[in-house]
């Protein structure tokens, strides 16, 4: 895909349309239904994949990393069966409560390393460690960097009243916190979104965020915006649909066999056209 050469501006704020850069693969998790409203036990069919295009499966995730969070903020023990297909997998969450249910899936940490060889600096790449790479890359290797990462997809499921129990800040680590409630996402209203360190505000982080389906448009829809000094994100839709958010947070590592920690998170969520 082409990174177009547009600003939209939307909601106040100027988005300059990009390519996100990653190692691998973006990894989602997404339910079938953001909203649900039911007086009834009912299911919601959840996907997991990974893919360079936003919800089009390229390839199946295991179930280990996957976690939902009732309306209560604990953890759902046992969720419907997982098939894990080539491309996709999929389980269905029971909705049996009102309110809103947390959806992630985490994975890491992963080592990736990376050297240069050769007269032109030639780049290589391996899965490991510090202190493997050292041992594994050739003698006439130069400029090891290596990269902790880790990864955390994530969406929410709510049926009729909204609650923001599965919305509170862990403060741990990196987070995307929704200010504004994904169950309230609509056109023409402002969507504020909060990125924490350990609780902190980060301020200006780059988000990225893309509109499903940009194989069927003629200029895919890839905004990307800075936070401000609170480490908010605000954003402003024109369109109904559904968005994937993509933030990558690093810094350096304390971890002797790593010179950076890297956080990746993947948000999906729906805006209502109103």
């Amino acid at each position: 895909m082409k990174a177009n050469k547009l600003a939209t501006l939307l909601g106040g704020c100027v988005f300059a349309l990009s390519t996100f850069q990653s190692l691998a693969h973006d990894i989602y998790i997404w339910p079938s239904y953001f909203t649900v409203d039911s007086d009834k036990p009912s299911q919601v069919s959840v996907d997991v994949t990974a893919s360079h295009t936003p919800f089009r499966p390229d390839f199946a995730m295991p179930s280990n990393g996957v976690n939902v969070y009732g309306v209560d903020g604990k953890k759902i023990r046992r969720v419907g069966p997982y098939f894990e297909g080539k491309r996709r997998a999929t389980f269905d969450l029971a909705i049996e409560e009102q309110g809103t249910y947390s959806l992630t899936y985490e994975r890491g940490p992963s080592y990736f390393s990376r050297y240069t060889v050769g007269k032109r600096d030639t780049k290589k790449r391996l899965r490991a460690k510090k202190s493997v790479a050292l041992a594994q890359m050739p003698k006439e290797g130069k400029n090891l960097e290596t990269g902790k990462y880790f990864t955390i997809a994530m969406s929410y499921v709510t049926n009729q009243a909204p609650t923001n129990t599965v919305l509170q800040a862990k403060n741990t680590g990196f987070e995307l916190v929704p200010v504004t409630h994904p169950a309230d996402y609509v056109t023409g209203e402002n969507i504020a979104m909060k990125l924490l360190f350990n609780g902190q505000p980060v301020e200006g982080l780059a988000v990225t965020i893309e509109k499903e389906a940009p194989q069927y448009q003629q200029q895919p829809q890839v905004f990307e915006l800075n936070a401000n000094h609170e480490g908010i994100v605000n954003v402003t839709f024109t369109q109904g649909g559904r968005y994937m958010l993509k933030v990558n947070h690093k810094k350096k590592s304390t971890d002797p066999e790593a010179d950076y920690d890297i956080t990746r998170v993947y948000y999906a969520f729906e805006v209502i056209y109103e």
